[in-house]
């Protein structure tokens, strides 16, 4: 009896056997496409011990940006499924998912490629306080010469370091380098080199592609290589499944999104400098959550002059309308540049101030040790 059942078992195994082997003679065409150029057919036993072959192309979603199967693409996309570079991948994604999932709905809303979601992994690694040696700064990388009129930057205020605002000026950004030259691949690389250097490389080229550019070099190689280091962490994000990492999965992650992953906040408006950190106290509310919420106000106080919007947790409006009542605004602060011989408690007697007003005003502890040549504003009086 035995012998007979192991006879119908290898009867049964053999003929599965020629069922896989079809069925992958079947699939070898579609892989030969350039579509499917990386991907790759795997065997699995079902409960039924027959063989199953579970063609890996269907998992794989397509990207909407063109090149995702380039050589160029290939090599980021190795380098990023290396164990040191994936676990710097999945970390920036994880670690930035307040700001990424915001940055995933407004791209939604405008309309733009998912996988600009993943820019800022290129730029910043999702860093909002990331600084390039060229003086770019915040998740999108914005330079000072390149703010206007996306964002605000002077003594009192920088939106740069603002990831709720930059997302809106890169989109903005992004959307006129598309309306300039009507190719996706060619705006995302104007937005790394400038529209004006875009142009004029695309003036030298028989061919308006963005890899004809790079074929020829007629773009700066960190341009050249920043479209394929995009398309490369996308498609391994997208598609974690078939290339089975430990991304968090895109289609599944955090489906609802909520207050700030959703950018749902309250703000009020005031035209004085008030300082964060008392209305912080007045609120009865953390203070490094007010200032986390607020990045933008480097000195820690709302612009003397003009009109400045405070972000607050939703349902929170009312509660600060009613502590603003209760402490008053700063004095218009004075710069002051350190000098040698100087502290903190010199500097506040001679302003007739206090070092713990300084210190708020300035983002800096009563222990700082201060360089010469610092600037620091000053407060003229003791708020209340």
């Amino acid at each position: 009896m035995k012998k007979l059942i192991l006879k119908i078992l290898l009867i049964s195994l053999c003929s599965s056997m020629i069922y896989t082997k079809e069925s992958v003679s079947g699939a070898e065409e579609e892989l030969k496409s350039p579509c499917y150029k990386y991907l790759k057919s795997i065997n699995s036993f079902s409960n039924s011990h027959s063989l199953v072959i579970i063609d890996r192309s269907l998992e794989y979603n397509a990207l909407t940006l063109d090149g995702s199967n380039r050589p160029e693409v290939q090599q980021f996309r190795e380098l990023y499924q290396k164990e040191q570079y994936r676990k710097l991948l999945t970390d920036s994604l994880e670690n930035a998912v307040e700001y990424r999932l915001y940055v995933r709905k407004a791209i939604y809303d405008a309309g733009l490629p998912p996988e600009l979601e993943y820019l800022p992994v290129v730029e910043s690694f999702y860093k909002t306080t990331a600084k390039s040696r060229s003086g770019a700064l915040g998740m999108w990388q914005f330079m000072a010469n390149s703010v206007k009129p996306y964002l605000k930057l002077n003594d009192y205020v920088d939106e740069r370091l603002d990831p709720w605002y930059e997302t809106e000026a890169a989109i903005k950004k992004l959307q006129e380098n598309y309306k300039i030259f009507g190719d996706w691949l060619i705006a995302i690389a104007a937005y790394n080199c400038g529209a004006g250097a875009m142009s004029r490389a695309l003036a030298k080229a028989e061919i308006e592609s963005f890899w004809y550019l790079c074929e020829n070099e007629l773009i700066p190689l960190q341009t050249r290589q920043y479209v394929p280091k995009l398309l490369a962490i996308a498609d391994l994000v997208m598609n974690t499944k078939y290339y089975e990492n430990n991304i968090p999965l895109h289609e599944t992650e955090y489906e609802t999104l909520f207050n700030e992953k959703n950018g749902l906040f309250d703000f009020i408006t005031v035209n004085r400098p008030y300082s964060l950190r008392q209305l912080a106290r007045a609120m009865r509310m953390d203070t490094d959550e007010l200032l986390k919420l607020n990045p933008s106000f480097t000195q820690g106080c709302t612009h003397p002059k003009n009109e400045s919007k405070i972000r607050l947790p939703l349902g929170m409006e009312e509660t600060a309308l009613k502590a603003l009542e209760t402490i008053e605004p700063l004095d218009i602060p004075i710069k002051y540049k350190v000098v040698k011989g100087d502290t903190l408690w010199g500097i506040a007697k001679k302003h007739g101030t206090t070092v713990k007003a300084i210190c708020e005003l300035n983002n800096i502890k009563e222990n700082s040790v201060l360089s010469i040549g610092k600037i620091l504003y000053v407060p003229s009086k003791i708020s209340r």
